[in-house]
């Protein structure tokens, strides 16, 4: 297998960190991102002991903030050459109490869109430069529940956990098929971006949310039919590296394999609606 720069956020803990101990073990140079320093030393020193893999990078930011967003970019830009692999695996869930960013923007919207949004599209510069580079981003098979209003993206009416989380799920996978449409009109070749979610399993994505009583009983009812962690992270680690999956790109894989995500809801319209929704919120970082 050819060793590659890959890049995964959130890989402080839960999927983040299991899917890079593998990737590790298969001898990539890797680069971590976390959001808690102490969880995130805790993760370098782990996968580096664990795996034998030296070759590990860390760094810190806070993606519920657009500028902190800008800042960890501007930084891996000025550090490597070129990057083959971006996985976008930070996000989260939040409380039943619609929440906004210092910023002024909805917090889940943040974290699972405008975010990854604005990651990707700082660091075309240097996927461009490989030979053929890789986005692979984690979405939820919960991006089917919830219906989305094209006219109030940030949840400022009808609020819920369950709803923010779900639509911005599904949001994030109308982004990644923008881009494909995105690098087909700037003639980009070299760059697949595709989709992947991990099952129902048992991570730390629920840290805001199972602060309610009302979750964790869900949760303990629930535990029983979760995925194992190894099934939980086959899809981000078969995207990211398969030869086999080479040049394919507007895709979405779960641990079985392709799916085919809700078109419920999609229009050419409404993915150009968001996209240009991101572009309005992040443009003064771009």
């Amino acid at each position: 297998m050819e060793k590659k720069i890959i890049l995964i956020t959130g890989a402080s803990d839960g999927i983040g960190k299991e899917t890079a101990k593998v990737l590790a073990k298969q001898g990539h140079r890797l680069i971590i991102h976390g959001r808690n320093k102490q969880k995130t030393v805790e993760a370098f020193e782990e996968i580096k002991r664990e795996t034998g893999n030296q070759n590990i990078d860390m760094y810190l930011a806070d993606f519920l903030s657009l500028a902190e967003v800008k800042r960890f970019a501007d930084t891996i830009k000025q550090k490597y050459d070129h990057l083959d692999v971006l996985i976008n695996n930070a996000g989260a869930q939040f409380t039943d109490q619609r929440e906004t960013t210092a910023e002024g923007h909805e917090k889940t919207m943040v974290i699972n869109v405008f975010s990854p949004f604005l990651l990707t599209t700082l660091l075309l510069e240097l996927l461009k430069k490989s030979k053929s580079a890789r986005v692979v981003t984690v979405s939820s098979a919960s991006h089917s529940m919830g219906k989305p209003d094209l006219n109030d993206i940030e949840f400022r009416n009808g609020y819920s956990m369950a709803r923010a989380y779900g639509v911005s799920k599904l949001y994030i996978i109308w982004v990644m098929q923008h881009f494909v449409r995105e690098m087909k009109k700037a003639d980009i070749n070299n760059i697949t971006f595709n989709s992947v979610h991990p099952g129902s399993t048992i991570t730390s994505l629920a840290r805001e949310s199972s602060k309610s009583w009302k979750f964790r009983i869900l949760m303990f009812l629930w535990r029983p039919m979760m995925n194992s962690m190894e099934k939980a992270i086959s899809a981000s680690i078969k995207t990211a590296t398969s030869a086999e999956l080479e040049g394919l790109t507007g895709k979405y894989f779960g641990p079985k394999g392709e799916e085919k995500p809700s078109q419920k809801y999609h229009s050419a319209e409404n993915e150009h609606r968001v996209w240009q929704y991101c572009r309005e919120i992040t443009a003064k970082y771009l």
